[in-house]
């Protein structure tokens, strides 16, 4: 253990010193300054926000180049200041959380893919729509906003903190939460949220990228594959079914265009598991799933340092790590608490299967081996007597 904390240190220092300044800050600043500099001046709105026109034709005579990049920077930074107030301690958060298990980079290149996504989908979408209406205002209309950088952000958090509870909302559902938020507030206000559009979008580009090309270290790989991170997991229970469907459609459509990208792992082609398993951090470190009796126990026994100790080296928020044993620590104190409740009730009170009129057939039967002693000293008088 003291060799896995010495690793941890090493490689959170390493990371310190390639970024001396955390990204989390360094999001917040971008998203404050520009916001405010957009106050005071509209070239802001001209180089960074997403306008049509803009991203096709070139406005500057020495520049024969589009503004491709506002893409991806319409996504950081609000047209109004207070919305910049709002969302900017919530990115700030979230980011933070995120720098505890993943690597600067691992972050930047998260949420440079999903708004590039965001962006061009969105671009594509606005191309469609004015030559459809031929409203040609619109092509010269800029879209900016962060809804689709926090949605891409909570869903990391979700990935990385399955289990946690954030702003009393379980980090599972914060990502689709947001993104319907957005989309609600949006369609009936269109003035209010211009980039509401952003939000959904970025909910589909972020799972993409977790899904088929972020690296995790811990499993050597590319890519989340397991069964519990599909899409439609990303939905209420109620909408699974309906978006798996869609899903599976997709899936197939698009393995018949690039197989090699959407071709899914098999369960024992990596070594390591992705994202954290209780069941098999369970096992390998002692813990019973099982009982005698209805009683289940999920108390963790003591084992040695080495046992179940993985052969690689420990990375931040890998397993063996601090951030890992709290939240195994948690999840079983949960569990434990869950089936106790459970079961508590069952073991201590009467069986509800037994009526009283098997009270009265089994008390006859009963009644020989519950006598009084007064019973017993009648009976040996009596053969005494005989």
């Amino acid at each position: 253990m003291e060799q896995a904390d010495g690793i941890l240190d090493q490689l959170s220092s390493m990371g310190a010193a390639r970024s001396p300044i955390p990204v989390s800050n360094m999001i917040g600043g971008i998203v404050a300054g520009l916001s405010i500099c957009r106050l005071f001046t509209n070239s802001v709105d001209e180089g960074f926000a997403l306008v049509p026109h803009h991203t096709v034709f070139t406005t500057v005579a020495f520049c024969p180049v589009p503004f491709l990049w506002n893409v991806v920077t319409a996504h950081f930074f609000e047209a109004n200041l207070l919305k910049a107030v709002l969302v900017t301690p919530c990115l700030v958060a979230l980011t933070r959380l995120l720098e505890r298990l993943w690597t600067a980079q691992a972050i930047v290149l998260h949420l440079l893919f999903t708004a590039a996504g965001t962006g061009f989908a969105f671009f594509a979408a606005e191309l469609v729509h004015v030559y459809r209406t031929h409203h040609e205002k619109e092509w010269f209309e800029p879209t900016r906003g962060c809804s689709g950088l926090l949605v891409a952000v909570a869903l990391g958090v979700r990935h990385a903190y399955p289990l946690e509870k954030i702003w009393g909302v379980q980090s599972q559902h914060l990502p689709f939460g947001i993104a319907c938020g957005y989309a609600f507030v949006g369609l009936l206000m269109p003035g209010l949220l211009e980039d509401w559009a952003f939000a959904p979008l970025a909910l589909f580009f972020g799972w993409v990228h977790l899904r088929y090309l972020m690296w995790y270290p811990t499993a050597q790989a590319f890519g989340d594959h397991s069964p519990d991170f599909t899409f439609a997991s990303l939905f209420p229970r109620a909408l699974r079914p309906v978006v798996g469907c869609l899903g599976s459609g997709m899936h197939s459509l698009t393995a018949a265009v690039a197989p090699s990208f959407v071709q899914l792992r098999q369960v024992g082609d990596v070594g390591n598991s992705i994202t954290y398993d209780p069941s098999q951090e369970a096992m390998e470190e002692g813990v019973s799933w099982g009982g005698q009796g209805i009683g289940l126990s999920l108390t963790s026994l003591s084992a040695p340092a080495g046992l179940g100790a993985s052969s690689g080296p420990v990375v931040p928020g890998g397993p063996g790590s601090k951030e890992y044993a709290a939240r195994r620590a948690k999840a079983l104190a949960l569990l434990d608490q869950n089936i106790k409740s459970l079961f508590a009730p069952e073991s201590s009170s009467r069986p509800s299967g037994l009526s009283r009129t098997d009270d009265h057939a089994g008390g006859a039967a009963a009644a020989p081996a519950l006598a009084s002693p007064p019973q017993l000293a009648a009976e040996v008088d009596m053969d005494e007597h005989l």
